[in-house]
């Protein structure tokens, strides 16, 4: 399954850092990365549920339509079993007996006691809480009306956002807890000024003329193209449209983006300025496709094109 949240996660991962590398803790968070597993004691069909559904289980293109996370809702009972997975939501009206409701101001005591004290409904985003590489989202209320509103107020765009930003950089350590292509780096540091941090399997190519190294992997298959040039382009589509398409015709075999199926918008990369796409490119000669991410940015004087596949 090729999902939105996979996809960008291991492409971001990838390209996590320009310069240097870190040491990192050994990875704890375990299952799927696209699977999100809810605790709530209010209905599974109820409409807190529903909300849950609508802001994290909402269909996203890829080569068709799938959602951006699986929702499974688990019964506190086999919570032992799920308290380490690597993505988690919580939504509890405190004012039931239920052991869920008892359990939770316990577990939330040493990151928000001033919240349970106050006793106001609150949504808390808490990374790595039982395990390295875990996201967790709670939202307490005190009434099953609080709770309802809790959920449904929020902007749903910046909430997804704030998620799936979590998510990705949990995916980060535990990608590159299985270890690390240091030699690949190191030389292209050597040669360039730049570098990349990249999961084992990977080997590169380079173009010096066309300013382009290529990082190849296989199982699964991926794919990083880097280009770079003197000076700060505009981070605009009129400018980076026509670069991107010459670096994938040229440099992958005559790929190109469908800018139909394609979405091109301001964001950031490395909490900095950047030009983000999230679309769909295709070979005519092999007749293949699949979903792509790049980013246009810029770093000490030099404009960057990130693309994966």
């Amino acid at each position: 399954m090729a999902d939105r949240i996979r996809e960008a996660a291991v492409f971001c991962a990838c390209i996590a850092l320009f310069v240097g590398c870190g040491k990192h803790k050994p990875v704890g968070a375990v299952g799927p990365n696209d699977e999100i597993t809810v605790l709530t004691n209010t209905s599974p069909d109820g409409a807190v549920s529903e909300k849950l559904r609508e802001i994290f289980a909402y269909p996203v293109e890829v080569a068709g339509k799938e959602n951006a996370f699986r929702l499974d809702f688990v019964p506190f009972s086999r919570f032992r079993i799920h308290r380490q997975v690597k993505n988690q939501i919580f939504a509890v009206d405190l004012s039931g007996g239920d052991d869920l409701a008892r359990a939770l101001p316990g577990m939330l005591s040493r990151v928000a006691e001033d919240k349970l004290l106050r006793k106001e409904p609150f949504q808390l985003l808490v990374r790595d809480f039982w395990a390295t590489g875990q996201s967790t989202m709670f939202f307490v209320a005190w009434s099953a009306a609080d709770l309802e509103e809790l959920v449904s107020k929020n902007p749903i765009p910046a909430l997804r956002k704030s998620y799936e930003d979590s998510v990705v950089r949990g995916l980060t350590k535990t990608m590159f807890s299985l270890g690390e292509e240091k030699a690949i780096a190191a030389e292209v540091a050597r040669q360039y000024g730049w570098s990349m941090r990249l999961t084992v399997g990977f080997f590169a190519a380079n173009d010096p003329k066309g300013q382009v190294v290529k990082f190849n992997a296989g199982d699964p298959v991926r794919l990083i193209l880097v280009h770079w040039q003197d000076g700060e382009l505009p981070l605009n589509a009129e400018t980076w449209n026509p670069l991107l398409s010459q670096t994938l015709k040229k440099y992958n075999d005559e790929d190109f983006f469908m800018p139909e199926r394609t979405r091109i918008f301001p964001d950031t990369f490395q909490d900095r300025p950047s030009l983000k796409w999230e679309g769909i490119w295709q070979n005519d000669k092999y007749v293949i496709g699949g979903p792509f991410r790049a980013f246009a940015c810029h770093r000490d004087g030099k404009s960057f094109l990130l693309l994966g596949i």
